[in-house]
């Protein structure tokens, strides 16, 4: 199911991909939202200082089928709420609004997010990480917090999981890895360079590589076996982009997590189990 995104915010993030005339159209646009509505193509390329088939241009490169369908979307999300909520957090900013900006930028990224991941890649991924004696996962800054979610998750289940900060010792590991193993490599910018280092190292040992990333032309996305591509949010200075993309990056790891769970079901729920019974005992045991 297509779920429906905030076109504000679907504007702000996809600026920075956009042609020099259709990013002028659309901070244009992102001034004038609930003016927009009542134009029609002819005005609005007026009003914007560009061409109506920028215009056209425009509603196509943002994911839109055209200018009725942006105006439809404009009414919906623009009129109904105070335009403050679109802008990132300001000086002295109220606590309230604080949390309805990043609530609103949360359940975008989610949005976002599950209508790019691609069912195809899902089940590729989940179908080696079942057959994989080792997965090594790797990650830097924000992105390591999702890689150590990783870890968390599939080794509660019984996955071996191979995870550290130390991109060296990672490198040796991957090079005497069993060739069934894989690696999993996650940048938001698709472009850290010891992820992308890693990722070749794998893949010249003959593992399969798998990439969790915003950007589906950058390097990661391009050389790994499958990509899974997330949303990234708009680049702002007090980086809420690196908070919600970050959100994107463990519910991609949620999806992969729960769908790997759903096709070993019993199974997963008697280790999880099991291992929550003998972990309280051993516990309890301890603090006699």
């Amino acid at each position: 199911m297509e779920l429906e995104e905030n076109i504000i915010l679907q504007i702000k993030s996809k600026l920075s991909s956009l042609s020099k005339s259709e990013k002028k159209l659309g901070k244009y646009i992102l001034s004038h939202a609930v003016e927009t509505v009542n134009d029609n193509t002819s005005e609005l390329a007026k009003k914007a200082g560009v061409s109506p088939a920028t215009v056209v241009r425009f509603c196509r490169s943002i994911g839109l089928s055209g200018f009725s369908q942006l105006k439809i979307r404009l009414y919906a999300d623009a009129s109904g709420l105070d335009r403050e909520i679109y802008t990132d957090i300001t000086s002295n900013e109220d606590i309230a609004m604080i949390a309805d900006k990043l609530a609103l930028r949360f359940n975008q990224s989610i949005t976002q997010t599950a209508n790019l991941l691609e069912t195809g890649c899902i089940e590729k991924i989940t179908a080696m990480v079942d057959k994989s004696p080792a997965i090594y996962v790797y990650g830097i800054g924000a992105s390591h917090v999702a890689a150590e979610d990783f870890m968390h998750k599939f080794s509660r289940i019984g996955k071996p999981v191979v995870h550290t900060l130390d991109h060296h010792l990672l490198g040796s590991s991957l090079i005497n890895a069993s060739k069934d193993s894989m690696f999993v490599a996650i940048s938001n910018s698709g472009e850290t360079n010891e992820v992308i280092k890693l990722t070749q190292i794998a893949k010249q040992n003959g593992l399969f590589t798998a990439g969790i990333t915003q950007k589906r032309d950058s390097t990661l996305a391009r050389i790994v076996d499958v990509p899974l591509i997330h949303h990234g949010g708009e680049a702002v200075l007090l980086r809420s982009a690196a908070t919600t993309s970050l959100a994107a990056q463990l519910f991609t790891i949620d999806v992969l997590y729960f769908a790997y769970v759903a096709r070993h079901y019993e199974e997963i729920m008697h280790r999880l189990k099991n291992s929550k019974i003998n972990i309280q005992t051993f516990f309890r045991k301890e603090n006699n």
